[in-house]
C-alpha cells in the first residue's frame, strides 16, 4: 500500500475516534441538561434559560458531524441489494460511482453551508434565549459536509485502488447445529 494512503488512513482514524469522542460528550451534555431541566421544572419550577436551545444545538452538532463516522464505518442505511449480488469488480465500480455522487453531493452542500454560516454569523444574530451567534446552529452542515467529502473521498481513492473493504453482513449467522449432536444436560443423562 502507497505511504500516503497509510497516513491518510491513520489520520482519518484519528479523526474517527475524535469525532465519536467529541459526539459522546456533547450526547451527555444533552442528556444532563433535558434531564436538569425536567427536574428542575418539576421539583422546583425552575428550568435553566436556554437550555432546551443548548438541547437541540447540541443534537445538530451530534446529527450531522457523527453523519461522518457513520460514513466510515458503512453504517448508513443504504440500498445495496444489487451491490451484493453482483460480482466484486461490478460491486467495486458500483461503490466507487457510488462515492464520487456522494463526493460532487457533499462539497457542494459544504460550499452552500459555509455561504449560509458567512452570511449568519456576518449579521450578528443571537440565538433566541442562548446567547450564542446563530450561525452556530448552521456550522454543524458546513463541518460534516466537509467530513463527509474527505470519507467519500477516501472512499473513492480506496474503490480505484481496490482496497475497499467487504460490505458489512446482513445479519448475525444462525446457529446451524441440528439439537440432536449438542451435548446433553446434567438432567438429560440420568
Amino acid at each position: 500500500m502507497p505511504f500516503f494512503l497509510t497516513v491518510a488512513r491513520a489520520a482519518l482514524g484519528a479523526l474517527d475516534k475524535l469525532v465519536s469522542v467529541a459526539a459522546g460528550i456533547a450526547l451527555l451534555i444533552v442528556t444532563f441538561t433535558i434531564f436538569l431541566n425536567a427536574t428542575g421544572r418539576y421539583t422546583i419550577g425552575a428550568t435553566f434559560l436556554g437550555g432546551e436551545e443548548l438541547a437541540r444545538l447540541l443534537t445538530v452538532w451530534i446529527t450531522f458531524v457523527a453523519a461522518y463516522t457513520m460514513l466510515r464505518e458503512d453504517g448508513h442505511v443504504s440500498i445495496d441489494l444489487l451491490v451484493r449480488v453482483v460480482p466484486m469488480p461490478v460491486q467495486r465500480a458500483l461503490r466507487g460511482i457510488a462515492a464520487l455522487i456522494g463526493t460532487f453531493t457533499m462539497a457542494y452542500l459544504a460550499w452552500r453551508a459555509w455561504q449560509l454560516c458567512a452570511f449568519s454569523f456576518g449579521t450578528g444574530q443571537l440565538g433566541t434565549t442562548l446567547p450564542v451567534p446563530r450561525g452556530l446552529f448552521f456550522a454543524p452542515v458546513c463541518v460534516g459536509a466537509v467530513l463527509m467529502t474527505v470519507a467519500f473521498l477516501e472512499k473513492l481513492v480506496r474503490a480505484i485502488t481496490n482496497t475497499l473493504p467487504p460490505l458489512p453482513a446482513l445479519a448475525d449467522p444462525v446457529d446451524t447445529e441440528p439439537a440432536d449432536t449438542q451435548p446433553a444436560t446434567p438432567q438429560e443423562r440420568t
